[in-house]
Order: structure tokens, then sequence, then C-alpha cells
């Protein structure tokens, strides 16, 4: 029976596997221990991505020492529930992107060799031990300033590179190295809703494919925190880079109701702004998936996050605390399959 009959009861991975695409989640914080939420992951999803566990700064506490252990735990458990596996991120310099030692290491005669060093040498040790594992790569997180079309000058890349163009180059190069057949994506924030933001993206993307460079695709991360999505920009916004030859994806998709309490449902509105989004994913048609960015809202980074939380409690996401399925679960699952209504 498919999914978008009426009697079928489907869930969002199941809709989102009919149509050739995913519907995926995150990995938890502190591993699968948790078997209700481990449960809801692979019977409610078709696809993981890693949460912090793949970050540099998490994985290696110091040079060339690795920690596997949490990282190995997520994508096994990928690989025993058949659920497409996405790796986030390999370079990142905010929060907890960066390893505390990186400065020290770059406190030598000739910093950007020596970090030109270390990214060869992440990129190949991490990509080249998930080879045929993991599927797409986050391999440059955020390279903007928020809210703006430059790079971010408070980057330890761009400060270090004498042209940032090289790091985003080198990179990416060195993760197609270490596995030719991953896809290899750059990610950034708020690209779905500043224009400022879309256009740096877009000419940040559109010299690297003039370069040569290996990109795959573009993520829109979808943290919509500051403000809500209109559904046709966020389409025109993804075809832009579709047209560019490039597969888009949402990669952190999650909707604080805190702004929608002047509604007189904020569920009901909730909903909706999950429909606009997951419609004009399934518009574009190198639209691969979306991700949200924890998989129900007790365990949302925005409610622990000391800048966010004040501006809570945000329930952003497509289950509740009881890891029951919110408004937003079936107006996603239904514009999978009935984008238009």
């Amino acid at each position: 029976m498919s999914c978008a009959e009426p009697a079928a009861s489907c869930t969002v991975g199941e809709a989102a596997t009919e149509i050739g695409r995913f519907a995926g989640t995150t990995s938890e914080a502190q591993g699968w221990t948790n078997e209700p939420v481990g449960e809801l992951v692979r019977r409610h999803f078709n696809s993981v991505t890693s949460q912090n566990e793949l970050k540099w700064g998490r994985l290696v506490r110091s040079p060339g020492v690795y920690d596997f252990a949490h990282a190995d735990e997520t994508v096994a458990f990928a690989q025993q529930h058949g659920l497409r596996m996405r790796g986030h991120v390999l370079f990142w310099h905010r929060l907890n992107g960066p390893p505390a030692w990186l400065d020290a290491e770059l406190d030598t005669g000739d910093p950007e060799a020596r970090l030109r060093e270390l990214i060869r040498e992440h990129a190949h040790a991490v990509v080249g031990r998930y080879k045929g594992r993991i599927h797409t790569w986050d391999v440059v997180n955020e390279p903007l300033a928020i809210l703006s079309d430059h790079v971010d000058p408070e980057s330890i890349f761009f400060q270090t590179f004498a042209r940032y163009e090289d790091f985003l180059d080198l990179a990416f190069q060195s993760a197609r190295e270490a596995d030719p057949e991953a896809k290899l994506f750059l990610n950034e924030i708020f690209a779905s809703v500043s224009q400022a933001s879309f256009d740096g993206l877009y000419a940040l993307v559109r010299g690297m494919i003039e370069r040569g460079t290996p990109i795959d695709g573009v993520g829109f991360q979808g943290h919509f925190i500051l403000s809500l999505p209109e559904r046709e920009q966020l389409q025109e916004r993804l075809q832009a880079f579709a047209d560019l030859g490039l597969i888009v994806e949402i990669t952190e998709l999650d909707v604080s109701i805190s702004l929608l309490t002047d509604s007189s449902n904020p569920l009901a509105a909730q909903a909706e702004v999950y429909r606009d989004v997951f419609a004009a994913c399934h518009a574009v048609s190198a639209c691969a998936g979306i991700t949200t960015w924890n998989s129900h809202d007790g365990a949302t980074w925005l409610d622990r996050d000391a800048g966010f939380a004040p501006l809570g409690p945000h329930a952003p996401t497509l289950f509740d605390e009881e890891l029951q399925p919110k408004p937003s679960y079936t107006a996603a699952r239904d514009a999978l399959l009935r984008p238009d209504g």
C-alpha cells in the first residue's frame, strides 16, 4: 500500500523513502543508551546525523589522539538499522567546533603550513575511517559571519590562511581524497531567511565550482529561532543552488514555538511552518531531504544554550518531551506525500 493512500499509516521516514528522499534526525548527545529514544529514531526516520561526536574539538582532545568511541557507536547504530548516515562536521570555527589545542599548534614560524598539515591529517583520519559508511559530510560549517554576506573574520581559518578560498579548497579536496564516493557539503545557518547570508553563500559556492573544488551539495541549516521562513522564498533559494548542479538539503531544522506565541494555537502554527519547509524541499528535485535537529523537545539544544534558553521554552521538534508526535509530525509527513495540501 502506498503511503499516499488514505488508509495508509506511514512514518515520516517511510513517506520520505517512498518519494526517494530522506527524513532524518540527530544522534543522541549521550549515546544510544536511551532505548525509547533509540526506538523513536529507528522507527520514524531513515537518516541520522552526528550531533557532536564527529566535531574536531570533541573527537581529538590532543594532537593526533582520537577518541572514536561515541562516533563509532552512532555509525554502528545507523548501519544496524539501515539508516543513511551524515557526518557533521569536519571543520567549524565556532563553539565546540575547533580543538582547544589548535592555537598552540599554530604558534609556529609558519602557522598556515601547520594548519594545512592538520587539515589534511584530520580529513584523512576521520573521513577515511568511515569510508563507505558515512554517506554525506558537512565538510565546512558556517563560513559566514552571522547574518552577513562575508566570511567571518573571527574564523581561525580566515585568520591563518592568506586566502580563505585556499582553506575551502584544501578541506574539500582532502575529504574527497579520503572517500571519493562521499557527498561533500558546505553548511550555512541563516541562508534561508537572510538575504545577505544567501548572497554570501551563493558567491562562495559559485567560486568553488569555478575553481573546480569538489563540492557536491549545500546545506541550509533551518534553525528558525530568530525568524520564520517563507515557503516560496525557501524553495527559490534551494532551487538557486540546484541550478548550479548541486544537491541541497535542510540540515538542522527546528522551529521555536516562541516565535508563534501570538497564535491562538501555537502547535498548529508550528505545524504549518513544518509543512511549508517540507513542501519546499519536495518541490525541488535536487533537495535530497531534511534533518530535524534533535529527535524530541526534551533534548533540544535551544533549551541548553546560554543565549537562546532564556527565550524559551522552544519545543521546536516533531516530538514532545514524552516522545509523542506533535501536529508538526503529521504536517511534515503529509507535505512529503501531498505538498500542495
